[in-house]
């Protein structure tokens, strides 16, 4: 089980997904910085269910570990991934829903400007969107305070927005 595998049965059921964490940030630099304990994705909340059921055909074993309107976590082949849930809103920026509804995405959070691994275009949340969960997130109701990887994580993504295209 590969991101590349969970992206082509995520493809093949008409999701669009977008990797975010510490794999969307390598996708972003397009190389492989550290060690990742899981795989997360974002998925259009319309979205979820059809995703959910196609992840489970092809074999990987949803777990009862996450509020459904939130995300879901799998494993596959000894591989633990996530996909989690935004909306879009009519002022064009994203939100989630549950313990997280105070977090809002930008407006270019999920743009079709794809991410770089193993030599292949895969979709990563963008830049903009990843540092606003970053930097945002130990102001949400549900928060906490930084690891030194967000700290890291944070003045990587600084880096790379002012660095430019």
């Amino acid at each position: 089980m590969s991101i590349h595998a969970v992206l082509d049965v995520l493809r093949r059921a008409a999701v669009a997904a977008w990797l975010f964490g510490g794999w969307g940030l390598d996708a972003r630099i397009g190389r492989i910085t550290r060690e990742h304990g899981d795989i997360e994705f974002w998925v259009e909340r319309s979205d979820g269910e059809r995703g959910t059921a196609a992840l489970v055909e092809e074999g990987a074993v949803l777990l009862d570990t996450q509020p459904p309107e939130e995300s879901r976590e799998f494993a596959w082949n000894g591989v633990a991934f996530s996909t989690a849930y935004f909306d879009a809103h009519p002022d064009g920026t994203f939100r989630t829903q549950g313990r997280w509804s105070d977090w809002v995405f930008p407006a270019d959070s999920f743009s079709n400007l794809p991410g770089v691994l193993d030599g292949h275009a895969v979709p990563a949340m963008s830049v903009a969107g990843m540092l606003a969960m970053k930097e945002h997130f130990p102001k949400l109701r549900n928060g906490r305070s930084w690891r030194p990887k967000d700290v890291h994580d944070i003045a990587t993504l600084r880096e790379i927005a002012r660095t430019p295209a």
